[in-house]
């Protein structure tokens, strides 16, 4: 009997999407222990894999991922400026 691949959930994707040097995850943590709920980083992780188990976790894991691809827009929109004035 064949086993199907689970497909990763959409709290997933975006993780994946992010790549690996990003602070989202130790942002999102900080955060959240802004708002007093604690959490460990494997527990988070735990969270984003069961694609939002918990609401609060996963409404803020998507702040932050939301602001993090904002940024990195900002950025590639800076260079394009710099580009085109040189």
């Amino acid at each position: 009997m064949e086993q199907k691949e689970k497909k990763p959930g959409v709290l997933q994707q975006v993780l994946q999407k992010l790549g690996r040097r990003h602070s989202v995850i130790a942002d999102t943590l900080t955060r959240l222990q802004d708002r007093g709920i604690k959490l460990s980083q494997s527990r988070l992780y735990q969270i984003i894999a069961d694609d939002g188990a918990r609401k609060e976790v996963a409404d803020t894991f998507l702040e932050v991922a939301e602001e993090e691809f904002a940024r990195r827009r900002q950025v590639q929109e800076r260079a394009r400026q710099l580009i085109d004035e040189a």
